[in-house]
């Protein structure tokens, strides 16, 4: 297992595709343009609709603020803080919020990866078995040491490949699984 870290202060903002706000890319699986998949934390500061990404499935996780709801071609989705939602990324989507909110995102190409979000609290020292082909680790808020690096709110590792890693600390960290389909 390889494991990559990216402080908060070096992830790079991008516009989201519809161009009405900002995300901040987390990991990526190949080029920006035909990932296989991507996580991402977007800012919500105002109702308005998803960008269409065709082909995607998408999982997202109200990970800030006090609520926001999807409106869905078959009716309207609230979502809990830390609880995940899938739906398909190329249905029209739009949200409502009546606050800024941040919601983390996995986006993954259908027919080449699929994945899940977990978000949990971590009070070390544990164990994280990473068992998928990516596993991405999103510290939410709080502080922990992996391996023997420190990571603070916002940082984020990449852990490639099947393995053991060792966590301490206490924080609250969102555990992102990307495998390939089939």
């Amino acid at each position: 297992m390889t494991t990559t870290i990216t402080r908060a202060a070096d992830l790079p903002r991008v516009p989201w595709r519809n161009g009405r706000g900002l995300t901040t890319e987390l990991a990526l699986g190949d080029p920006p343009d035909d990932f296989a998949w991507r996580v991402s934390l977007a800012e919500v500061g105002q109702s308005g609709d998803f960008s269409l990404f065709p082909g995607i499935d998408r999982t997202i996780v109200l990970v800030e603020g006090d609520g926001m709801v999807l409106h869905l071609p078959d009716g309207p989705q609230p979502l809990a803080r830390d609880v995940p939602f899938a739906f398909d990324g190329g249905l029209p989507v739009t949200c409502t919020v009546e606050r800024p909110t941040r919601d983390l995102n996995l986006m993954t190409r259908r027919g080449t990866t699929t994945g899940d979000i977990e978000v949990r609290q971590v009070a070390g020292p544990v164990e994280l078995a990473a068992d998928a082909a990516v596993t991405v680790m999103v510290v939410l808020d709080g502080a922990l040491v992996l391996d023997g690096s420190d990571l603070g709110t916002g940082d984020v590792a990449v852990l490639t490949g099947a393995g053991t890693a060792r966590l301490d600390g206490s924080a609250r960290v969102a555990l992102v699984r990307v495998v390939q389909a089939g």
